[in-house]
């Protein structure tokens, strides 16, 4: 009997040589075609995981350019993105973090303020992560601190490798410091990609206040209340404490010089609108001085023989996805046809928003939520006009799309996680489509209404 994730392999294979061979219809060039091919063969190894995510990733690298579905820039855009650098030092950064036991320090500070109870526990991380959106403004960066401090939690707690125990805090803290953040224009990439986009196509310049307020009362309060409940429903095991009190040793000069550079590198991410360094720059460097002889924490034998390489494989060739998408007008064309039959018109308000936010995740299953806003944005102005809506209500319905992620390759911080944590695909992906339900059902109708009250999604 063919196991599910097969079948769905074998489906997703089965389209893309379709799309490789059958003669474009009217309106798609070959090219569009042959990109599509490669990206549903691409999103049918991520989705399944058949094979490595990192083995996939090369596989579309390779077809990509076989098939000359994209100029090489384009296709190996990965390579040369902040995101893949910010997750690269966010790596190393993590391996100091579990090399000097800065994890375990923080720990026991933590334990000595939470029950002893695993629902309570899985609150209070997900909370305490999500604060980390308001200051630090990139999810890979707060994933990369969090998670070593999730696992060094989790085994305190008695909690063995890759079981649910662990997997659960591992992913309260990743989904903590990202889902609710959406709803902080300054947190994520998705965000500042629709913020940029918004004001060089249309001159709009969103403002975090109003930003703020539109999005986080139902999108982020809802996340910090309902993604805590899945994740134990899911993931909810009883913890065993160790005492570990014998292990507590004194403040080192390795520790102190790990906690500058940590604490310089989270000053610099918070105050990135002042100096103007990126993120992953930001990354770069911290990770560059953690290996820096006499002054570091890790010998620079850490780069060539313990760093796991596969999810920056696996990352540039999900940003290349995107890219594909992008040059190729696979995702436009995805956009325009999905439009074309939802059917918008005035005065149905809520099916208009309902048909937007389909669109939109739709579209960020075939570019990745970083580069969906680069397809919905230039197309924002004919889709207020068919709803008759503002341009500033139609842009908005963005939002709530990227916390509706159904594979883990559609968000970078997620790789991330899966990397450093050695997490399951398949328990992540449950738990993704779990609140993609919950999202339909309840946070999506919640976010309508409160935009009607304060005048979004309705006609202007």
């Amino acid at each position: 009997m063919i196991k599910p994730s097969n079948g769905l392999f074998l489906a997703a294979a089965l389209g893309a040589a379709l799309l490789l061979f059958l003669p474009a219809p009217d309106g798609v060039t070959p090219g569009a075609m042959r990109a599509a091919a490669v990206m549903v063969l691409a999103i049918g190894m991520w989705a399944t995981n058949v094979v490595p995510s990192y083995y996939g990733a090369l596989i579309f690298l390779f077809a990509s350019m076989v098939l000359a579905v994209a100029p090489a820039r384009v296709v190996f855009s990965g390579f040369a993105a902040g995101a893949m650098w910010l997750v690269f030092g966010g790596m190393v950064i993590g391996a100091g973090v579990k090399r000097v036991g800065l994890d375990e320090r923080v720990v026991r500070a933590f334990l000595r303020h939470f029950p002893n109870s695993y629902l309570p526990i899985i609150f209070g991380v997900f909370w305490a992560s999500a604060s980390l959106g308001f200051v630090i403004p990139s999810a890979a960066g707060r994933v990369a601190l969090l998670v070593p401090i999730m696992m060094a939690l989790a085994e305190r707690l008695g909690f063995q490798h890759r079981s649910k125990g662990q997997t659960g805090l591992v992913l309260a803290g990743t989904f903590g410091t990202m889902v609710p953040a959406f709803g902080i224009l300054s947190a994520n990439v998705p965000n500042m990609g629709l913020y940029g986009g918004a004001e060089s196509v249309y001159g709009i310049q969103l403002a975090y206040g109003q930003y703020l307020f539109l999005n986080y009362p139902v999108l982020g309060i809802g996340a910090l209340i309902l993604y805590p409940l899945l994740i134990w429903a899911l993931f909810r095991a009883t913890p065993r404490p160790k005492d570990g009190a014998e292990d507590i040793k004194p403040w080192g000069a390795a520790d102190r010089r790990l906690l500058i550079i940590v604490l310089a590198a989270l000053v610099l991410w918070f105050t990135d609108t002042v100096h103007g360094v990126a993120p992953a720059w930001v990354a770069l460097g911290a990770a560059l001085i953690c290996v820096l002889p006499r002054l570091g924490v890790l010998p620079v034998k850490v780069l060539a023989e313990d760093l796991n390489y596969g999810p920056i494989l696996y990352l540039a060739g999900i940003i290349g996805l995107g890219a594909v998408a992008t040059d190729a007008g696979v995702g436009t064309l995805i956009a325009e046809n999905m439009l074309a039959v939802v059917d918008l018109q005035p005065g149905r308000d809520f099916w208009n928003y309902y048909a937007m936010t389909g669109v939109g995740a739709v579209v960020g299953i075939f570019t990745t939520m970083p580069a969906q806003p680069a397809i919905m944005v230039p197309m924002a102005g004919s889709i207020a006009d068919a709803a008759g809506w503002p341009l500033i209500s139609v842009l908005m319905t963005a939002v709530p799309t990227w916390m509706m992620m159904l594979f883990p390759y559609q968000g970078p911080p997620i790789v991330l996680a899966l990397a450093i944590g050695d997490l399951r695909v398949g328990w992540v992906m449950k738990m993704l489509f779990g609140y993609f339900i919950l999202s339909a059902l309840v946070i999506l109708p919640l976010h309508y209404q409160w935009g009607r009250l304060l005048g979004y999604f309705g006609a202007a």
